[in-house]
């Protein structure tokens, strides 16, 4: 059976993962300035969502 940390863990980096990746599209796709999608908006969350990802990693990293 897989221990409570250990699925913690894995759980935290690959909500860690999946927002990175996210957050690196919606960046691109802000530079890409489409017109329906604004470009400060896209930014923003882009760089929220990895902002995100770097705390859920730096916490799974801390769980002993």
């Amino acid at each position: 059976m897989i221990e409570v940390i250990l699925l913690t863990k894995l759980i935290l980096l690959v909500v860690g993962v999946v927002s990175s990746v996210y957050g690196v599209s919606y960046v691109i796709l802000g530079r890409f300035d489409i017109p329906f999608i604004p470009r400060k908006d896209s930014t923003m969350i882009g760089s929220m969502l990895i902002g995100i990802a770097l705390a859920l990693f730096i916490v799974s990293i801390f769980i002993p």
